[in-house]
């Protein structure tokens, strides 16, 4: 494995490992179902699903667009503004992680040379900007199915949690033609295994049944929004930089930067004016 690799990849999945997460986890099943953790995983997995797919079809297109219109001259300027759409889906990232976190904080390639050329350089040279689009698009598929995963049974079991305030607005017709109020749990066909819930006794034990299932799916759910996040911090987050602890250093006060020691009275005088005795 090459340096450079390593400072793009191992370096910042290392320190992302290392750093501390807002959501915490109860011991206690109960508590952890209504903790705050629990529902800020929730609204940070659906808002990834929803404008993570929506980033990654726009950064994507504007990948795509820059990699045709830079082959032509006079539409490279336009080609410029890929790295600025890839930017701004992946600032909007950052700035979603405080849902259950701190922002992502970034740091981006400052350009040092001037014209059209040296904006290109330090855009598409940037190693911020592969990682936006490692992120953005290339991992996009595996988070949103993790996204999707873990939505479908934690909303599942939720709402099979809410049994008794909607099973008797269901109904379903029968093979004789009768309609029938109730919720069958299995084979909506009657043909698999199953349990019909149609009275409030049989709604109120599957709803507790379901609680319980939830309490334990909402850790879960923490530890996929812990996972996303972690993934986050890894691709959007500048690297550490080695040289950070002898900056600390050299920051800190030492004998070279401490004040210098007034001087003291001498030591072979006396108090009668200063005579040697």
């Amino acid at each position: 494995m090459t340096t450079a690799v390593k400072s793009l990849l191992v370096a910042p999945v290392s320190a992302a490992l290392l750093t501390p997460r807002r959501l915490a986890r109860a011991a206690n099943p109960p508590r952890m179902l209504v903790s705050a953790a629990t529902w800020r995983a929730t609204g940070y997995l659906a808002g990834h699903a929803l404008a993570g797919s929506v980033f990654c079809a726009v950064a994507t297109t504007a990948l795509l667009a820059g990699l045709l219109l830079g082959q032509l001259t006079l539409t490279l300027a336009l080609a410029s503004g890929t790295a600025w759409v890839v930017r701004c889906c992946a600032q909007v990232e950052r700035g979603r992680a405080a849902l259950v976190d701190a922002p992502i904080p970034y740091a981006y390639q400052p350009v040092t040379e001037p014209g059209l050329a040296g904006h290109l350089k330090a855009r598409f040279t940037d190693p911020a900007f592969y990682r936006d689009c490692c992120y953005l698009i290339l991992l996009h598929p595996l988070l949103l199915l993790l996204d999707l995963l873990t939505l479908a049974l934690w909303l599942t079991l939720l709402a099979g949690a809410a049994l008794p305030l909607w099973f008797w607005a269901v109904g379903a017709r029968q093979a004789d033609g009768s309609y029938v109020h109730g919720v069958r749990l299995g084979r909506s066909n009657g043909l698999g295994p199953g349990v019909w819930i149609d009275s409030w006794p049989a709604a109120l034990i599957a709803s507790a049944v379901f609680l319980v299932l939830a309490m334990y799916a909402s850790y879960a759910v923490v530890a996929a929004a812990r996972l996303q996040l972690t993934v986050a911090h890894a691709l959007l987050r500048p690297p550490p930089d080695p040289l950070a602890p002898a900056r600390r250093v050299l920051a800190e006060p030492g004998p070279l930067t401490a004040p210098p020691t007034p001087p003291g009275p001498d030591a072979g005088s006396t108090a009668h004016g200063g005579h040697r005795t």
